[in-house]
């Protein structure tokens, strides 16, 4: 099973959960925040700020789920799972993005299987991914969960064929989606608790 709740290396915990479209603002000020270098890793180029907030007003929640990493309440990695609709067997495109401070602690990891159980309870046939050569850590990741991957001109493509659902994995997002809403409430409550207060 993935886990919902790691630790980062100063033991902050790491909350892996849905993100929702009323939470768009949150992935856009998460995206605006990469450096160049952490741009360059998620859109495969150089990519300005108005660019930046065009993808996240054009994306379709009912089409792209976002799976969201939160560190002391603050969302430091997201993974993107965008469903391409003409295509058969059903298929969808991953992408990731984790702030640089936070690269290393296994968030990448976290999110990449939250988003293939997603897609395998979902019965979506194949996970594309696409990112530079250099991306090894991306590379590294993908390869750990059995994508395939071909280095062809600078970039990397990766191809997941994905199995049939059965109880266990259905099982297995559900508590993951239960427990992380837990956390989230544990650590909302003492910041709600003194304004119902007042």
């Amino acid at each position: 099973m993935q886990p919902t709740v790691a630790s980062s290396e100063n033991d902050e915990p790491v909350l892996v959960r849905r993100l929702w479209p009323q939470e768009r603002s949150l992935w856009e000020e998460h995206l605006l925040r990469l450096n160049r270098e952490d741009r360059r890793l998620r859109f495969t180029g150089t990519t300005s700020d108005a660019a930046i907030r065009q993808h996240c007003v054009a994306a379709d929640f009912l089409d792209t789920v976002l799976y969201g990493a939160f560190i002391d309440g603050a969302l430091r990695g997201v993974g993107e799972c965008c469903l391409l609709q003409r295509e058969w067997p059903r298929r969808a495109e991953l992408a990731f993005s984790v702030e640089s401070r936070w690269r290393g602690l296994g968030i990448g990891t976290l999110l990449f299987g939250r988003l293939v159980t997603f897609a395998r309870n979902r019965t979506l046939g194949r996970l594309d991914l696409v990112t530079v050569s250099g991306n090894r850590p991306m590379q590294a990741i993908a390869a750990r969960f059995g994508m395939h991957l071909n280095n062809d001109a600078g970039e990397v493509e990766g191809r997941l064929r994905l199995r049939w659902p059965s109880y266990s994995s259905v099982l297995e997002e559900a508590v993951a989606e239960g427990e992380a809403w837990w956390q989230q409430i544990r650590q909302d409550l003492p910041r709600c608790l003194p304004l119902a207060c007042a």
